[in-house]
């Protein structure tokens, strides 16, 4: 069983596992592979990088997951369960996961939170009127459901990449604190 689970191996999903991973949570990510960043062919706006492409952004991101000690897999998500102790999620392939804290970071997968219950509105913050985001839920990313977490433009947030990295690290550093019992710092060495 893992300790996080992350549906969405894009920015803010990447930066909730490295961030769980580093923590020392047992944490995986199911990534579809479709990230919308991914036809972004020049990103200006991040904070300390000049220039990036949003695919070479997301490779960066996915090498510091594995680094960090996170379990990549390719996959689609075709089901979520609420169990005693947390979610089992299965893959269209048939594969299994069992997790104490279910992260959601896919803004296309929408179908999987609805089946949760959650009801759904256009993300006003997205000027194409294309995203989504879920109703009722707080700020950080925490849901009425216990050990669930939504992040990103389904939490309500801007459409930048930076933002989505900080959402993500932030739900990552409340996830580990809340296990741990202690406040979470990772520090630079």
């Amino acid at each position: 069983m893992l300790d996080v689970l992350v549906i969405g191996g894009g920015i803010s999903g990447g930066s909730a596992a490295i961030y769980t991973a580093q923590g020392g949570l047992k944490t995986g990510v199911i990534d579809s592979g479709k990230s919308q960043i991914k036809q972004v062919t020049k990103i200006f706006n991040y904070p300390g990088i000049k220039e990036i492409s949003g695919v070479e952004l997301l490779e960066n991101i996915k090498d510091q997951v594995i680094a960090a000690g996170t379990e990549w897999n390719e996959g689609i998500v075709e089901t979520v369960k609420k169990k005693d102790h947390g979610f089992s999620v299965i893959l269209t392939d048939g594969n299994e996961f069992d997790t104490k804290h279910l992260i959601i970071a896919t803004n296309l997968q929408t179908s999987l939170l609805e089946s949760l219950g959650f009801e759904l509105a256009v993300n006003e913050k997205v000027p194409s009127g294309k995203i989504k985001k879920v109703l009722g839920i707080e700020p950080d990313g925490t849901t009425n459901q216990p050990n669930l977490y939504i992040t990103s433009l389904l939490a309500g947030l801007s459409s930048q990449s930076v933002i989505a990295a900080g959402h993500g690290a932030a739900l990552g550093i409340s996830i580990v604190t809340k296990e741990t019992g202690k406040t979470y710092m990772w520090h630079d060495k």
